[in-house]
């Protein structure tokens, strides 16, 4: 499919005059690319233009349309094959414009609203997708995914030390490894190796936790009267190994964030902080969430009691609360890490 003739041919269709202001290098076409960097202009007929930065994907689901991340600096517009109403839902509701290929839109700016629904999916040639490293976005394979997307620098350890890092078998990180190069995220050359093109793994592994993994990692639900006790006992936690992720670990990246809940991570059951805070269990959700902590710190000497901010952002995300949905977006501008990844 020919994207800059059909992401042209829809807006026209819309009524926009369409210009192409620039690209920062590439095909317009390049189905390898995330964020393409396009400035398209629209102009209407009465004289009412602005400016998007054109976001072109292949593929978008619900769970991605809740964490994929756009540049907010010009105004996104999302193209891609086909939208259904759940998934143009979540994107209105983020505030994000979008077009498909089928011609179903929504562009709102000032006292312009264009609002096309219910088109169905354009038919394709039959033929295999590809599957862009599908493999690596099953359970194990993001494990080792979030060891990449963490600490980069360990893309250039030997898999051994990725399968004990990330807890599981060396054949499982020999299969991801080569699924992500293969689907161009990750770059080989002689003996280096490196992550490439961070923004997208980043969005697909967030995707893929919150359908994937964030259930199968928990040990357990509580309830606790008083949440503040954790911001005083850094040192307690770090001598049980247990570390803060969700939205309490976030609160200590977004200032503007006041958690109502606590989501711990640990090898096990930390029954002695359970019963030291008066933890009660809880039948159903709690505020107090335990999980399983899967991998094991590369670099032992710098080990925080937070988690990297990448597993932060994936539980915001996972929540499905448009309060931390937005908190996550903030961090995920603002944190060094997730900035990194981005720039990658």
């Amino acid at each position: 499919m020919d994207w800059s003739a059909d992401a042209r041919a829809r807006l026209q269709e819309l009524g926009f005059r369409v210009e192409v202001l620039g690209t920062a290098g590439g095909d317009l076409g390049d189905p390898q690319r995330h964020q393409m960097d396009v400035l398209v202009r629209l102009t209407t007929g009465s004289g009412a233009a602005r400016t998007y930065g054109v976001e072109i994907k292949r593929r978008m689901t619900v769970e991605l349309a809740t964490a994929v991340h756009f540049p907010t600096t010009p105004p996104p517009l999302l193209f891609t094959t086909h939208l259904s109403e759940p998934i143009a839902e979540r994107l209105r509701a983020r505030g994000i414009d979008y077009v498909d290929a089928a011609g179903n839109a929504h562009l709102a700016w000032d006292d312009v609203l264009i609002d096309v629904r219910g088109r169905r999916k354009p038919t394709t040639l039959a033929g295999r997708a590809s599957s862009r490293g599908a493999g690596a976005f099953g359970r194990a394979g993001l494990q080792v995914l979030f060891i990449l997307l963490s600490w980069p620098e360990t893309a250039t350890f030997p898999y051994r030390s990725l399968a004990a890092l990330s807890g599981v078998s060396l054949g499982t990180v020999k299969t991801v490894i080569e699924e992500l190069t293969g689907a161009g995220y990750l770059y080989e050359r002689g003996n280096e190796r490196r992550l490439a093109r961070g923004a997208e793994p980043l969005d697909r592994w967030s995707e893929a936790y919150s359908i994937s993994l964030d259930v199968a990692l928990a040990l357990g639900e509580f309830t606790a009267s008083d949440l503040s006790w954790w911001r005083d006992a850094e040192a307690e936690l770090v001598s049980l190994g247990v570390q803060v992720g969700g939205e309490a670990g976030a609160s200590l990246i977004d200032p503007h964030l006041r958690p109502a809940s606590l989501t711990l991570y640990a090898t096990q059951l930390p029954v002695q902080l359970i019963g030291r805070h008066r933890l009660a269990r809880a039948e159903n959700d709690g505020n107090v969430h335990v999980r399983t902590r899967f991998w094991k710190e590369p670099f032992p000497k710098r080990q925080p009691w937070i988690v990297p901010s990448t597993l932060i952002y994936a539980d915001l995300l996972a929540s499905g609360d448009p309060r931390q949905r937005e908190h996550g977006d903030r961090i995920r501008g603002g944190d060094d890490r997730l900035k990194r990844i981005d720039r990658t």
